[in-house]
């Protein structure tokens, strides 16, 4: 039984690990491929959102608008961890059920 759960928790850890690098790596990717076509990045997006939040005006390489970036990355992050997570946990059920013998 110990051997199962050591597998189905490397299963799970490559999963969510997965998903989180893939869900980061694709959204810095699409902000990169499509700033022209968009008129700009989401730190430009960030930078406006803040400003009217606060009433001011931020440049998009400024320290808080970079703080607000890695949280929405980190969100991202989880986010795709966790869809990595149950399709690798679905991934090892299928192939486990694939693999038991009934004789």
């Amino acid at each position: 039984m110990g051997k199962q759960t050591n597998k189905a928790k490397k299963f799970f850890l490559i999963g969510s690990g997965a998903g989180a690098i893939l869900s980061v790596a694709v959204a810095l990717l699409m902000d990169s491929v499509y700033a022209d076509t968009l008129k700009g990045t989401w730190r430009d997006a960030i930078a406006k959102d803040i400003g009217k939040l606060f009433h001011s005006t931020f440049s998009p390489d400024s320290f808080i608008v970079y703080i607000f970036f890695l949280l929405i990355l980190l969100a991202l992050a989880a986010i795709g961890g966790f869809f990595g997570a149950a399709g690798s946990v679905f991934i090892y059920r299928f192939l486990k059920f694939m693999g038991e013998d009934k004789h």
